[in-house]
């Protein structure tokens, strides 16, 4: 067996031990080796910026301490740094560079926080709904067991940089919410067997794929055993080959969840039980959201997961002033627990609670789209009037979960059309509230500066089908249909002068709409409908083209 190049920089020295030599680095002349080392201990950079530093900071549960907040954003003010929310509810500084890294890395250490195994092959933050234990819905406190999980692995040799990938953990048991963890390589979900609140065991997660049921259920006290039991199976039997298949999925795949789960219960220890009922409903989401004990909890937008330091310094002066506990979102919001009355001095942001968005370009040189500023180019207030969950990647690492929401875009640049320009792959069809499907890539490249009316087209038949929700009405108008029809049916809408409605009936039946129409390009012979895609797609979309919508 080959090792890849990382597990081979593992086997010689490993991250644990090479905390050691932090501070003797020149970090104005990094290599990759070093760059994968310095991720272990939360301190991101890449050879594409490498004047550019970035501090991922740890918070269990997206639970910040109010003293922690405050110290975050004092020392952002004092070195001129940005602060970002990520969708594992986790605080990113910004704005680092070479001569100051580390004396801020050592300031948040100093603070009683951590930045430990943020990035690259460790145990990431593990995620819950942010109102654990306070929602009136709330079954389980699922926080102590969190915390439980976490002591497992952090800051310790064995764990430390040392799985085949990054490995990322949600567990809630809040049964009405409106966050989804099914993308999760373990997800723990709210079930009951037997009349016991419990969880069922879902594996397999990840940017593009939806966790698989397991058929284990174990109950909250079982859940940090069966966390490790989980983890060192990934440990000892992950696969280290090819860094494109390392993941907990490629396992699964690889040697069938039958075998896995063997693997599991030897080190489980005790018979696995078999799954129970998931309960878990979906429910709008909610500025003011009441909580067990009469109080409210609040969420605080950010701009798309950027927090300002101006409305940090209120949020931390606010919540001090209510003695309001803090806590991060999946989301990328901030959420405030334990208010007496529905009154804030914060304004919303419209569009903000529905879209998940990835760092963009100003903070990561991946993304090939300032994704924080152009979502302005997307229809914000029918993705707001609709609670259409919106996943926007700048590039296909996914970071804006794309796969797992009601329309995933991610970031690109084309020349199909003419000159180069920004454009967006346009992904449809997510079931995520159940964990059923990943999105599908319907659109490989679509103008920015066709983007919104292509959208717009999109949410307009989803408020003809008069389905309660949008994941809904792609269920059953959208996903019965292959890609290219979905395709065809959408540019068709753009393209021809008086356009059929989408309805619930079969692929050809709603083909045969389209070829009665006297203006629609119809070819003898049209495999998979892309003759016809072509003809419309440049005729709305190329410089040249002259056609309004």
């Amino acid at each position: 067996m080959k090792l890849n190049k990382i597990e081979r920089l593992k086997a010689q020295e490993s991250p644990f031990v090479y905390r050691e030599k932090l501070f003797a680095l020149d970090l104005h002349a990094l290599d990759e080796d070093t760059r994968f080392y310095l991720k272990n201990f939360g301190i991101y950079n890449i050879k594409l910026a490498p004047e550019k530093f970035m501090l991922r900071i740890r918070i269990a549960a997206g639970r910040i301490a109010r003293s922690h907040f405050a110290a975050l954003v004092q020392i952002a003010k004092a070195e001129g740094l940005e602060l970002l929310l990520t969708a594992r509810a986790q605080i990113e500084l910004h704005g680092l560079h070479a001569d100051n890294v580390l004396d801020v890395w050592q300031q948040v250490q100093e603070a009683g926080m951590t930045t430990l195994q943020t990035l690259t092959d460790n145990f990431r933050n593990i995620v819950t709904d942010p109102y654990d234990g306070m929602d009136e819905s709330s079954r389980v406190e699922v926080y102590p067991l969190i915390l439980q999980m976490q002591e497992l692995f952090l800051d310790k040799p064995e764990w430390m940089g040392m799985i085949p990938r990054k490995f990322n953990t949600a567990i809630c048991a809040t049964e009405s919410t409106s966050f989804h963890f099914y993308g999760n390589d373990l997800y723990f979900a709210l079930a009951q067997k037997e009349g016991e609140w419990g969880f069922n065991v879902y594996l397999g997660g990840k940017n593009s794929e939806v966790a698989q049921p397991a058929n284990v259920f174990v109950l909250p006290d079982e859940v940090p055993v069966m966390f490790n039991a989980v983890a060192r199976t990934f440990l000892e039997h992950g696969l280290r080959q090819s860094r494109a298949k390392t993941r907990l999925f490629h396992l699964i795949e690889t040697i069938g969840m039958e075998a896995f789960r063997k693997y599991v219960q030897g080190y489980y220890g005790t018979p696995l039980q078999t799954a129970g009922e998931t309960r878990r409903y979906k429910v709008p989401v909610s500025h003011f959201t009441p909580l067990k004990d009469g109080t409210y909890g609040y969420t605080v937008q950010t701009c798309f997961g950027k927090l300002d330091l101006e409305t940090a310094g209120s949020v931390s002066r606010f919540a001090e002033a209510e003695d309001a506990e803090i806590r991060l979102g999946v989301d990328q919001n901030l959420h405030l627990l334990g208010l007496k009355e529905k009154r804030v001095p914060f304004g919303g942001i419209t569009g903000v609670s529905h879209i998940t968005a990835c760092a963009g370009s100003s903070y990561c040189a991946l993304s090939l789209w300032d994704v924080k500023e152009e979502t302005a180019d997307l229809p914000l207030e029918k993705i707001e009037q609709h609670q259409i969950q919106v996943g926007f990647s700048g590039c296909l690492k996914g970071c804006g979960r794309h796969h797992h929401c009601d329309i995933g875009l991610v970031g690109l640049r084309t020349n199909l059309f003419g000159e180069t320009q920004k454009a967006a792959r346009v992904f449809l069809g997510g079931q995520y509230s159940e964990g059923s499907a990943p999105a599908r890539l319907i659109f490989p490249s679509v103008p920015l500066k066709h983007l919104k009316v292509l959208l717009e087209k999109i949410i307009e038949a989803y408020e003809e089908s008069g389905e309660k929700d949008f994941e809904a009405f792609t269920a059953h108008y959208i996903n019965p249909h292959s890609t290219f029809f979905v395709m065809l049916w959408f540019l068709a809408q753009l393209y021809l002068k008086q356009p059929p409605r989408l309805e619930i009936a079969t692929e050809e039946m709603l083909h045969a709409k389209l070829l009665v129409q006297k203006d629609f390009p119809r070819f003898e012979v049209d495999e998979n409908y892309l003759e016809s895609i072509k003809v419309m797609m440049h005729a709305l979309w190329d410089d040249t083209a002259t056609r309004t919508f």
